[in-house]
């Protein structure tokens, strides 16, 4: 699979980085060093020391530099060696490769293609975990199985009726169905997907507002996957009767009984592993039930892990695996024409999908 370059990928939450303390991470197959100075600042080097190649994770933070370990060698902020201990002349060749860092929306953002090409404005519209709307825990999943394995399994949520059983619907299979049998509005967008659903009259379930288990309400949900693998959902839930009385378009967020909303990052790591970074909860109104849709989030994406994981196991063990689509695959492939487009733009080369024909 070819990922866009040209992105800001999630690196971390912006609480996963605390001064003075180098990280180690791969993305797209490239060893980074991420560490925060003491003025504040994200930065991110090539983990790799152009001395003896040994790793700049194992390195010890200077205000805004960062010294390798092994035998002194002494890194500013553009990836340039400012110092090499016994030795006074520095080659302008002594260097790595430095990454575009932006922190917004209580996340790290690191930017994959060339610096050149930077863009602040392509970093999508993300809502974080300390958004003043929404009462969030933030968290992070790391996956024996690719990005786009992920990015699949997010784009069709007609999943939720049997992966999520337990969890979101709540053992309640006519919730669960309710995912299936809804219509599903797919359009495209510049840099991804939307996609849309109402389901009526179903029962309230764990994902509900508290005191109403049972109650037949009407579901809203709203989703945009966006490049390069970027997931925000709301949901709403209104009195049943409001979808036909709206003629099943959209809603007005503040006529709900209650909302829920989830913001969800994936990083491809190497071929085979990814990241994948969520905070999940209710409208502030609600904060006192952060920790229960907290650990109900978390129990429902581990169930999305243990499923694509074991898919990917099979896909490895199959000689020439091809997946058949159906239906509930439109938002799959409308993105897969997004995603191709920007590739082109890009410059890159299409190459087949190794698990689907």
């Amino acid at each position: 699979m070819t990922y866009l370059r040209d992105a800001w990928y999630m690196a971390g939450w912006n609480r996963d980085f605390p001064a003075g303390e180098p990280k180690a991470a791969t993305i797209l197959g490239e060893p980074i060093v991420l560490f925060r100075s003491e003025s504040g600042q994200v930065i991110a080097l090539e983990d790799r020391c152009v001395h003896r190649l040994s790793p700049l994770s194992l390195g010890r933070c200077e205000r805004d530099k960062l010294r390798c370990q092994y035998h002194g060698l002494l890194f500013a902020a553009d990836g340039a060696v400012v110092e090499i201990p016994g030795q006074a002349m520095i080659a302008p060749t002594a260097r790595v490769r430095s990454y575009p860092i932006m922190e917004r929306h209580s996340a790290i953002w690191i930017w994959m293609g060339t610096p050149e090409s930077a863009d602040p404005a392509l970093l999508p519209d993300f809502v974080g975990y300390e958004h003043p709307d929404w009462a969030l825990v933030p968290g992070r999943l790391d996956y024996a199985a690719p990005a786009k394995l992920i990015h699949d399994n997010l784009l069709d949520l007609s999943h939720i009726a049997y992966v999520h059983a337990n969890s979101f619907a709540g053992g309640n299979m006519a919730i669960g169905m309710s995912w299936v049998n809804a219509d599903m509005r797919v359009n495209s967008l510049p840099r991804g997907v939307r996609v849309q659903r109402w389901m009526q009259d179903v029962p309230c379930g764990p994902a509900g507002p508290s005191g109403m288990a049972g109650v037949r309400q009407d579901v809203f949900t709203s989703y945009d996957f966006l490049v390069p693998g970027i997931f925000l959902q709301r949901t709403q839930r209104h009195p049943a009767g409001t979808c036909e009385r709206l003629n099943g378009g959209e809603p007005d967020a503040a006529g709900s009984l209650f909302s829920t909303f989830t913001c969800q990052a994936v990083t491809p790591m190497t071929t085979d592993t990814a990241c994948y970074f969520f905070a999940y909860g209710p409208w502030a109104a609600d904060a006192e039930r952060k920790q229960f849709f907290a650990e109900l989030g978390l129990r429902a994406f581990n169930e999305d892990k243990t499923m694509i994981e074991a898919q990917y196991r099979v896909i490895r063990q199959t000689e020439k695996p091809r997946m058949m689509p159906m239906v509930m695959d439109k938002a799959v492939l409308t993105y897969e024409g997004v995603l191709k487009r920007l590739l082109r733009a890009q410059g890159g080369a299409e190459e087949p999908r190794a698990v689907m024909a």
